[in-house]
């Protein structure tokens, strides 16, 4: 039986986490950016196409972030997948709202330019991923996958 590596443990630790997590988030924000700005573009109401791009991102991120905090197999999958929903669902919940009003501020100040309320209210969708970036490491790291720590 081959020796096992010592856990890592510490700023060592979070810096491996944050680093893999930051990955994870980036293919997703990637995956619900594309969505986000395809969907809304053509026409949907800001909530529809926060809704569409947080489903397409979200899937991913999940299932990249287990493997990043070591979860695998069947057992407190349940779980896992029920606290990261909570989670994900509240930031796409803020999301929506941002988007929802980045859109009348953006037809108020841009009535006949499509391009630019579709800029803001992008924007609004991107900023509020960016500002629960760091929260929401923390709780994936303390409430989804505590049994990994």
């Amino acid at each position: 039986m081959a020796p096992q590596a010592p856990e890592t443990t510490g700023a060592k630790r979070y810096w491996r986490l944050l680093s893999r997590f930051a990955a994870a988030s980036a293919v997703a924000t990637a995956i619900s950016q594309v969505v986000f700005l395809v969907v809304y573009a053509l026409g949907a109401a800001p909530v529809a196409a926060t809704i569409t791009a947080w489903l397409a991102g979200a899937i991913p991120n999940f299932t990249l972030n287990r493997r990043t905090w070591g979860s695998t197999g069947r057992a407190g999958l349940r779980g896992e997948i029920l606290r990261y929903a909570v989670i994900s669902v509240t930031t796409a919940l803020l999301a929506a709202l941002a988007t929802h009003n980045a859109e009348a501020l953006a037809q108020a100040l841009f009535p006949d330019a499509r391009s630019a309320q579709v800029a803001v209210v992008w924007g609004a969708f991107l900023g509020t991923y960016a500002v629960m970036f760091v929260l929401k490491f923390f709780l994936v790291d303390r409430l989804v996958f505590p049994d990994r720590r």
